[in-house]
């Protein structure tokens, strides 16, 4: 019974790590909140942005401060977080 709840409470642990990824010089940053303060110019896609969806190479990735996991864009008024090794999107707010 204790290792079930141990893994609940690691999956629920992995499924918050989108959102946050580490910085040298200042703890957790949040990505989401990063993009949101520093808002990059809208991007034209072929197709609205679906979350797990592949980035086209085309579309230039805005950087998180130091922060070589995530990056991302601007589609219609809103930020699309997106893992840099994939190009998937891992966030997309509706």
């Amino acid at each position: 019974m204790m290792t079930r709840t141990r893994s609940l409470l690691l999956a629920l642990a992995l499924a918050a790590l989108p959102s946050l990824a580490l910085a040298q010089d200042n703890g957790a940053v949040n990505v989401y909140q990063y993009a949101v303060d520093h808002p990059v110019a809208d991007v034209a896609t072929p197709v609205t942005p679906l979350l797990g969806a592949s980035v086209p190479q085309g579309v230039e990735l805005a950087t998180v401060g130091d922060n070589p996991v995530y990056g991302y864009f601007y589609h219609e008024g809103r930020p699309v977080i997106v893992d840099l090794s994939t190009r998937a999107v891992v966030r997309i707010d509706d």
